[in-house]
């Protein structure tokens, strides 16, 4: 049975910028009434006040929490039960990335990520799981990087292939509830966290990045949306990331060997550089 999003009440964590932002902006023109959680209170703001102005007949709640502070997190929950009876959908976006050489990625770095984009999506799937309603859904953001290594993100993968694994598991305990599970699994998006990526991305990392066409947040979130009513499990949102789950799902070796050359290739440029 297809989710319908019409007078719904769906939580959304990351959801004042990037593709969090534009999740929060579709869900809302189909008719959901919207709970977002982010950090940055000026985002939050202006992420309302554009949905409310949109469409006005949905109800739009923000909440400022950082999503690695339990004490936060648990008060956030508590503002989304105090606004919602019931809870019909819930999106763990919030995440970040460090890309650069492992040896140059400090330990608190790797400490960080498994902390934002592992731990709290724990964190508010745990806390508020016993109020998502039956036909209900729990999605998580991952990412290509979740399925299939990348040079540059060593960081970034460990929390994301955690992602896929614990969503693997919730999808068959919550499969009595009648609760769906999906991961979205976004390639590189144009949003404010990838312009920031930019700054500590390793020469290697960006030449893979070039035989990627960059996607908008728009593009995501309305792929995303049209796969999550479907309760798909995985989500990919183009055709090369959608190529590459299911070749490198079939051929691992292949897709090794294919990303080996390209780095070789992009080695012998930075030498020559």
């Amino acid at each position: 049975m297809n989710f319908e999003f019409e007078n719904k009440n769906i939580v959304i964590t990351g959801g004042s910028k990037g593709i969090g932002l534009e999740i929060a902006k579709k869900i809302a023109s189909l008719g959901s009434n919207v709970f977002i959680i982010a950090r940055d209170k000026k985002a939050l703001k202006n992420a309302r006040d554009e949905i409310i102005q949109a469409h006005p007949q949905i109800i739009c709640k923000t909440h400022s929490a950082d999503v690695t502070d339990l004490k936060k997190v648990t008060l956030a929950m508590k503002a989304v039960r105090n606004s919602f009876s019931k809870i019909d959908g819930l999106i763990n976006n919030a995440g970040t990335a460090y890309p650069e050489y492992f040896e140059n990625i400090p330990i608190a770095q790797f400490e960080r990520l498994m902390q934002v984009d592992y731990m709290g999506s724990v964190y508010f799937t745990r806390g508020l799981i016993e109020y998502i309603q039956p036909h209900g859904f729990v999605s998580f953001t991952s990412s290509v990087v979740g399925y299939m290594g990348i040079f540059g993100y060593s960081a970034y993968a460990g929390p994301k292939f955690a992602l896929i694994g614990l969503a693997e598991c919730l999808r068959q305990e919550l499969k009595s509830r009648q609760i769906s599970v999906s991961v979205l699994c976004p390639p590189d998006t144009e949003t404010p966290g990838y312009a920031e990526e930019q700054k500590t991305k390793p020469f290697e990392t960006q030449k893979l990045s070039e035989n990627a066409k960059l996607i908008s947040a728009a593009a995501v979130a309305n792929q995303y949306i049209k796969k999550l009513r479907r309760r798909k499990f995985i989500i990919t949102v183009n055709f090369e990331s959608a190529f590459f789950y299911k070749i490198n799902g079939a051929f691992p070796g292949l897709v090794r060997a294919i990303i080996d050359r390209m780095i070789k290739k992009a080695q012998k440029l930075k030498m020559k550089s």
